[in-house]
């Protein structure tokens, strides 16, 4: 087998196992993946074929929520009217659902409270120490004076105007990240500047903040777990991989992309992908890797779009090159997939 299939394997195969990936789509999706191969791959990988999946011996019932039906449905109308009058509506109902999966009752009260007075939500995760947790600027702090989170967070959606925010941090001594629920008090202490051009016809602005504030336990949203993040991108990322299909769909429409019979058939496959999976009530060990792969074939369809000029114009090339790193950008989906699976060999 050729280096370059063993490469695509950790993505193909994912989804693969919901349905057979184009031929043409699968050669794109090789390449891909052999250009992200890092020096540690190339030189400590055995680089023998993947093991067939295996089937899960672990399979769980997945959440279900209000909120999906509504998103569903905004995700029709972008086919028919476009993507930015209908992003944050649909970013907002996603970050709900990750509320109810995280939050106690309290907490989502609170949260509730101050939606019904008008204040916006945001979540925050990029930080300016990359993508390593251990290199991470913004952190949870325990000290005599109590709980102190400093914060350092990049590229936020509209997080020069922030109201309450999700805040992802480390911890020290911890493996993972732990989420504080800073109240609309203390985010306004934060320094909130916007950064670079607005997206999405000027609807859509990415921001910056940082500065250091005194939380409380009751701010922490630990409910769950780790296993809690794995159900919400399960639901979520499908459904986001989706929208930005329609959205593509609409800029034919509008004339501002051109598409082969090809590059139809890809969108429709990733479309059907993506219904596959938002209708699956079951969570297992294959779920979160299937919608990496989802995100990762997203991110290389629109990449290819604009790099062999079928993008018109310099705004939707940029629209379309953002949403390949917001969600997931291919590096990160592969390296979470290629993690986990290139134990498993022939």
């Amino acid at each position: 087998m050729e280096l370059q299939s063993i490469a695509g394997g950790f993505v193909a195969d994912q989804l693969a196992s919901i349905s057979p990936v184009p031929a043409t789509f699968q050669s794109l999706l090789e390449r891909a993946c052999m250009r992200l191969f890092d020096a540690s791959m190339i030189i400590e990988d055995p680089l023998t074929e993947l093991a067939p999946l295996r089937e899960p011996s672990v399979k769980q019932p997945l959440e279900q929520f209000e909120q999906t039906y509504v998103i569903d449905q905004i995700i029709d109308r972008v086919r028919d009217e476009g993507l930015s009058e209908h992003f944050h509506e649909m970013i907002g109902l996603f970050g709900s659902i990750m509320m109810s999966l995280t939050a106690t009752d309290e907490q989502l009260a609170q949260v509730n409270h101050w939606v019904e007075g008008g204040i916006f939500g945001h979540f925050l995760m990029t930080d300016p120490g990359g993508p390593s947790l251990q290199s991470w600027k913004t952190e949870l702090e325990d000290r005599d004076e109590g709980l102190v989170l400093n914060v350092n967070k990049m590229h936020g959606i509209e997080a020069q105007k922030l109201g309450f925010a999700m805040v992802v941090a480390k911890q020290a001594a911890r493996p993972f990240p732990i989420t504080v629920m800073l109240p609309p008090d203390l985010c306004a202490e934060l320094k909130q500047l916007p950064v670079g051009e607005p997206f999405l016809d000027g609807k859509l602005q990415l921001g910056n903040c940082r500065g250091s504030v005194q939380v409380s336990k009751d701010m922490l949203l630990s409910k769950g777990g780790l296993g809690s993040v794995n159900r919400f991108l399960t639901l979520v990322r499908p459904r986001f991989v989706k929208s930005l299909m329609h959205f593509v769909l609409w800029l034919k429409n509008q004339g501002e992309v051109e598409l082969s019979d090809t590059d139809q058939g890809n969108i429709e496959y990733l479309i059907y992908l993506c219904n596959e999976q938002t209708s699956a009530t079951i969570f297992s060990m294959h779920s979160v890797n299937r919608v990496l792969a989802t995100k990762f074939a997203s991110n290389e369809l629109l990449l290819d779009l604009v790099a062999s000029g079928k993008v018109k114009n310099k705004a939707r090339q940029r629209d379309l090159l953002a949403f390949t790193k917001m969600e997931g950008s291919s590096y990160r989906c592969f390296f979470e997939i290629y993690s986990k699976a290139k134990g498993h060999r022939v």
